[in-house]
């Protein structure tokens, strides 16, 4: 087909000036980046698979809450077997970058910026799930599924009709757990959330949080999945902010007692 050899050729021929005008990032975690050459505010990024991409998430996120502070979703294409898309730069450091040990980040700084992040997680909590959707987990903004953790995140899974199918992935033993330990995790209300919300995804710039970034495994999960990532020490959750969402930073009890409940053993978590 003469078509579909000249548009592959035209989107080989974009993919090589975008790289050509961009530089890989030197930071930390994000080698699937790269910057553009020239200071110009733009940010090209890869995802190795077709479907549920970055450009998908930022591309739902634009539209149902534009005042969000993630990036712009400028261009996007397919080739081969990988996605691309161009999307804004935003400024400032990251809170990785902020906390290189011995250093942590400033508690001041802290303070003001966990309000923030905070008030980003309410608002994605808000957002309301798509009718075709409904009850259904581990979902992109696209409609397919996500990095699955019983595949280490290298395999994908769902998307699963409610968070019981979820979790029937996760455990082999679900059916011993008694009722009434699994009933606060089903019960759990499906949210957007980012799949990574780390030190090397939030950027500070001037005392404040200037964005959110890394949304490619986003989508519908149960509120307390998010907690599973917040208080899950790494060398990405480490320090002040460690401390913070483990010991200090309580969720709305239902949250908390899905979480709990969803760390009994013999049930699989995030």
């Amino acid at each position: 087909n003469i078509w579909v050899y000249f548009r592959k050729t035209l989107l080989g021929a974009k993919l090589w000036l975008y790289l050509r005008f961009t530089a890989p990032s030197d930071r930390e975690n994000q080698h699937k980046i790269r910057f553009f050459r020239f200071g110009i505010p733009l940010v090209f990024k890869c995802t190795e698979r077709l479907y549920s991409t970055e450009a998908d998430a930022l591309r739902f996120l634009n539209r149902v809450l534009p005042h969000l502070p993630i990036p712009k979703l400028v261009d996007s294409f397919q080739l081969d077997d990988a996605s691309y898309c161009v999307m804004t730069k935003l400024p400032g450091d990251t809170l990785m970058e902020m906390a290189q040990p011995p250093d942590d980040i400033d508690p001041d700084l802290f303070a003001t910026v966990k309000d923030e992040i905070l008030s980003v997680i309410d608002a994605l909590w808000q957002i309301p799930q798509p009718p075709e959707l409904a009850g259904k987990v581990m979902v992109s903004a696209s409609g397919g599924g996500l990095p699955h953790p019983g595949g280490f995140y290298e395999e994908m899974g769902g998307p699963y009709d409610n968070t019981r199918e979820l979790y029937t992935s996760l455990s082999l033993g679900l059916e011993a757990i008694p009722s009434a330990v699994l009933e606060p995790i089903f019960a759990d209300h499906i949210v957007w959330q980012p799949a990574d919300l780390a030190l090397q995804n939030v950027l500070v710039h001037d005392g404040h949080l200037s964005g959110i970034i890394d949304w490619e495994d986003a989508g519908w999960y149960p509120r307390h999945w998010l907690l599973h990532r917040l208080r899950n020490l790494s060398p990405t959750c480490r320090g002040l902010w460690a401390r913070y969402w483990i010991f200090t930073h309580k969720f709305d009890p239902a949250v908390e007692e899905a979480y709990r409940a969803s760390k009994t053993p013999g049930i699989g978590k995030a």
